[in-house]
């Protein structure tokens, strides 16, 4: 079975190795130091837009034939900025859709170079929506199994 840590640097480095790298100041881990969501955005605001992967829920199911399988959630956030306002920052040319639709292309479906089941999306949500920046969520979810 793969660490979490394992299939988060896959994941991070599937996304350096595609498109999303020629436009994103910053692909990366992430911790959230609690409080507010938006306040810890801000914090980013000079390396937007950016993609943050962190890996945020497994459930394990156990075999009889000494088999645990493991489904593990990340969580990946795409933040954009627009210092001219109206939407621009979820709409405009490097916007969060954009990000979005970028990331659920690069990574649905992959295994990325690991002995995982594909990748898919599970969940897409809006995070913060200022006039100024934009960071949506995007879930996916894969399977790994080890024997015990």
């Amino acid at each position: 079975m793969y660490t979490i840590t394992e299939i988060e640097d896959a994941i991070i480095s599937t996304l350096k190795g595609s498109t999303m790298n020629s436009y994103c100041k910053k692909i990366d881990s992430y911790q959230i130091e609690g409080g507010d969501l938006e306040e810890q955005i801000r914090l980013f605001s000079l390396q937007m837009p950016c993609v943050l992967v962190i890996y945020s829920e497994g459930i394990y199911v156990r075999f009889p034939n000494k088999r645990l399988e493991r489904e593990m959630k990340f969580s990946i956030l795409v933040c954009s900025e627009s210092l001219r306002g109206g939407g621009e920052s979820r709409r405009g040319l490097i916007g969060a859709y954009k990000m979005l639709e970028d990331l659920k292309t690069v990574l649905t479906g992959q295994k990325l170079g690991l002995d995982i089941d594909p990748i898919f999306p599970v969940r897409e949500a809006a995070e913060v929506n200022t006039k100024g920046f934009s960071a949506y969520s995007m879930e996916f979810i894969t399977k790994c199994a080890s024997t015990f």
